[in-house]
């Protein structure tokens, strides 16, 4: 992360008293003189960021792949870090045109071998939360977020302690650059945003993260929603978000499960926001100003409705996310 920088410091002339001098002028000392401008600041703003990019952004895909150092999740991602670019041989999360940070929180268990219980006596300087733990997630326990794929950039990055001008421009690039991926992790959302200085939430654009399926939603799933959301449209938390990627974990009885399903039309989730089970939308709907909102929907097997409401509720909105839901949304969310 990046500290915050002092802003520049006002320099105030003194007046005074005008004086008459019956001689030449004196030469000015070389205190006197301007400071010269540096070289490189004079150079068009295009050309120093594009130089900036070259130092600080990833150059080619194995600069994005996850870390050697395996750490330990504290769930399960949607993400397929297995997955390739198509009609290539390279990881899509490693996309250089699209450069990924995946935040994910670390498992409990994982976390004490790392950093201790005791946090009071540790160095670890990122923010602490709680998590539900074990296999049936029956107890609560401490821990904090990491970054799977961390960009292999660090030998460049001595150039943002260059100035506080160069500092800006180089944090404003990064920030804005990369796209931050919760996942299924949105307990990790404020506490990562958190730490980060105001100016680098406000440089960051772009989030991606998951909504749970909704059948097998928990009370506390529904709380650690409803606290990531609300913060990220909050006024008071300086984000400026221009690109959403919403995935929703889908529910599908089979291959061909969807096929005789009626999906639901855009205009149908202006009532259905409000009916139960769909009090999530609302503060999804918070959202404004984006300029791209991308939706898609994680399939996984679910059981059939057989006598199920709910459960027939689910298989119905699982088929409709990508047309009815995902145009209800940018008719929503999108600006015009």
């Amino acid at each position: 992360m990046l500290p915050t920088q002092p802003t520049s410091a006002q320099h105030i002339g003194h007046l005074g008293q005008q004086e008459t001098h019956t001689g030449p002028l004196p030469s000015p000392s070389p205190s006197d003189e301007p400071p010269k401008q540096s070289p490189f600041l004079r150079l068009p703003t295009e050309i120093r960021l594009q130089i900036y990019g070259l130092l600080v952004l990833p150059r080619k895909s194995t600069d994005l792949l996850p870390s050697r150092v395996k750490v330990s999740s504290s769930a399960a991602d949607s993400f397929d870090y297995e997955k390739k670019q198509h009609g290539t041989d390279r990881p899509a999360m490693a996309d250089p045109c699209r450069p990924v940070l995946c935040i994910r929180t670390i498992d409990g268990d994982c976390y004490e071998q790392r950093y201790g219980k005791n946090m009071s006596r540790s160095s670890h300087t990122r923010s602490v939360y709680a998590i539900r733990a074990d296999r049936f997630r029956a107890r609560c326990m401490n821990t904090t977020y990491h970054c799977v794929n961390i960009p292999r950039i660090e030998d460049h990055m001595g150039i943002i302690r260059t100035n506080k001008q160069i500092h800006a421009e180089v944090a404003e690039l990064l920030y804005s650059s990369y796209t931050f991926d919760f996942d299924t992790h949105v307990e990790a959302i404020r506490p990562f945003l958190n730490d980060l200085t105001p100016f680098a939430r406000s440089c960051i654009k772009s989030v991606r993260f998951v909504k749970k399926g909704l059948a097998y939603d928990k009370e506390f799933d529904r709380a650690e929603w409803t606290s990531a959301m609300r913060y990220l449209t909050a006024s008071s938390s300086d984000l400026s978000l221009r690109r959403l990627e919403l995935g929703i974990v889908a529910g599908r009885p089979g291959p061909n499960g969807w096929d005789r399903i009626a999906k639901y039309a855009p205009q149908d989730f202006d009532l259905l926001k409000d009916a139960d089970g769909m009090q999530w939308l609302q503060y999804l709907l918070e959202f404004k100003d984006l300029v791209e909102l991308d939706v898609n929907a994680i399939v996984e097997h679910c059981a059939h409705a057989t006598n199920s409401m709910a459960m027939a509720n689910f298989i119905r909105f699982s088929a409709s996310i990508e047309s009815g839901f995902s145009k209800y949304l940018r008719k929503q969310l999108l600006c015009v």
